[in-house]
């Protein structure tokens, strides 16, 4: 079982089905004096916690092309610090709009990894893929420097429908949530990922950064129903489903799934089933 619902999970729910995720009381917290806390290069009031955790994941980096040696103890630093401030864990589409139907207000925002990466801002609502979700979203208004492209409010049944339409395309959904506040994490948003474009699926695969966590399910591959369209292959955003050859039919690597899926629902033959990851002794502590 992961970090956060070890420790924050006090009901049978998932942790984050628990409607006191949301609440008002969990949103209100000083974010400077956490990023000073936690490291010494923020220097003066801003809020952002990407700034706090930026700097160590840089020297992480850095340091995994540079200096080999430092960078293991550099990462764990790294993902310490990423529990506290920010993290984020992969849904299923179902999840999604469960996440969805308890959140308020809502609201359309350009994509931070996109602009960090690309060097442009969203400003198109129809090429959008993030949701802003909560009250954090009140103040938009009052971060021109975060939210420069606005924020668009939206009823839940159109955010309902703008995540199946990205999910259709093959965009994985992750939850954001930023840091433990008053006693558990507060979730304020909801991404459609791929990996070419999401620094939380980029960096998880290729640093081991663990910002981002698997999701509560797990894709089980049923050989004998499988016909070898390879469709499956296509979808995954994380590598974990490969062509055998040999046998002509897909297969899937349970420790390298995030649990989306994203291949189940493509899948014609009903080769594919999610399962709770926590029903396989193997990978009920592998998040």
């Amino acid at each position: 079982m992961c970090d956060i619902c070890f420790t924050h999970n006090e009901s049978a729910k998932i942790w984050f089905k628990d409607a006191k995720r949301y609440a008002r009381f969990m949103y209100h917290r000083n974010r400077v004096d956490l990023a000073k806390k936690n490291t010494k290069r923020i220097k003066g009031g801003t809020a952002a916690i990407e700034a706090a955790a930026g700097p160590l994941i840089a020297q992480a980096i850095d340091a995994y092309n540079l200096k080999e040696d430092r960078f293991p103890d550099l990462m764990r630093a790294a993902n310490r610090f990423h529990v506290q401030v920010q993290g984020a864990q992969t849904l299923t589409l179902q999840d999604s709009l469960d996440l969805i139907d308890i959140s308020s207000p809502i609201c359309f925002i350009h994509c931070e990894c996109r602009k960090f990466k690309y060097g442009y801002v969203e400003r198109d609502r129809s090429k959008m893929t993030c949701l802003g979700l909560g009250i954090g979203m009140m103040r938009w208004q009052k971060t021109p420097a975060r939210y420069v492209a606005g924020a668009e409010w939206v009823d839940h049944d159109e955010a309902r429908e703008w995540v199946i339409k990205w999910n259709k395309k093959g965009l994985v959904q992750n939850l954001m949530n930023f840091g433990m506040r008053n006693g558990g994490p507060y979730i304020g948003g909801l991404c459609n990922c791929s990996r070419p474009d999401c620094a939380s699926i980029e960096n998880r695969l290729r640093y081991g950064q663990r910002q981002l966590i698997k999701g509560e399910r797990v894709a089980i591959h049923n050989e004998e129903k499988c016909t070898g369209c390879f469709k499956c292959i296509q979808r995954c955003q994380f590598g974990a489903i490969a062509a055998d050859i040999r046998k002509g039919k897909a297969q899937i690597d349970a420790q390298m799934c995030f649990g989306c899926g994203l291949c189940e629902s493509v899948c014609e033959f009903d080769a594919i089933e999610l399962r709770n990851r926590r029903d396989f002794p193997i990978l009920r502590y592998d998040w």
